[in-house]
């Protein structure tokens, strides 16, 4: 009988081994499975959270954008602005000129009507002009006398030349006048030759014109509208005049002679 139930026992035991092998595999294989599912569940969350992640991240990306846009743009109107600013106030300071402009083509416009006029009455004057100058060349002392009649001379060509202006010749018949006046004020020493013979020449001023022969001891005194020998006292001073005119001599009181009162010519 007890043999009976051992050999009943041991197929038993091995049987409800085998049970708890298989429930404990089962157990075993249900964690396992609850684990997995538990990984995967948190994988996708992650991968939810990191999408989420660069969702925010695109978007402020895309704000940032916007900002940057929005700060060029306000950039660019306050350049626009201030471009627009010196624009008018360019269009304003042109205006101004435009309308000196015009102001100065009226007042052109008004002496091209009248310059007809004007030059009826300029060009008889500065031909009296010219031929008082040649009065005052022929009537005064002969100094530099060949320049002086070359001179007025192209002056009077210069007249009939339609290539210069009114203006021209206007301002060159003035230049010729000055420098007859500027001949008052100077003392100066000049050599010229007069019918083949040469002559050191002294002028002071428009008041004396001395002149001595380079050849000899002859000196002369511009007097009467001729030349009129000096003695040998008389033409003493005149070296040291004419050193003195070179500035190769001290500035010093000149002692020469000089024509009467009556006799001094213009």
């Amino acid at each position: 009988m007890f043999s009976f139930r051992g050999a009943q026992a041991a197929p038993l035991a091995v049987a409800l081994s085998l049970a708890v092998s298989g429930l404990v595999l089962s157990t075993t294989s249900h964690a396992s499975g609850s684990q997995q599912t538990t990984s995967q569940q948190t994988s996708e969350a992650l991968e939810r959270v990191a999408e989420a992640n660069q969702q925010s991240a695109d978007v402020q990306a895309r704000i940032n954008a916007l900002d940057d846009s929005t700060r060029d743009a306000y950039e660019q109107t306050r350049q626009t602005l201030a471009r627009a600013d010196q624009v008018a106030l360019y269009n304003e300071q042109l205006a101004a000129i435009i309308a000196d402009q015009e102001r100065e083509l009226e007042s052109l416009a008004l002496q091209i009507d009248t310059i007809d006029s004007t030059e009826q009455g300029i060009l008889p004057l500065m031909r009296r002009m010219v031929d008082q100058l040649q009065a005052d060349i022929d009537a005064g002392s002969p100094f530099l006398i060949n320049e002086r009649l070359a001179r007025v001379a192209r002056l009077d060509a210069m007249l009939s030349r339609a290539d210069v202006s009114v203006s021209e010749k206007f301002r060159r018949i003035l230049e010729a006048l000055q420098i007859e006046v500027d001949y008052g004020r100077t003392v100066e020493r000049y050599r010229e030759r007069d019918n083949g013979v040469a002559y050191d020449y002294l002028r002071i001023g428009r008041v004396a014109l001395y002149r001595s022969a380079l050849d000899g001891d002859d000196s002369q005194i511009w007097q009467a509208g001729n030349w009129v020998a000096l003695d040998s006292s008389s033409a003493k001073g005149l070296e040291a005049a004419r050193r003195i005119a070179d500035e190769t001599s001290a500035p010093a009181l000149m002692m020469l002679p000089l024509a009467t009162r009556k006799e001094v010519q213009p």
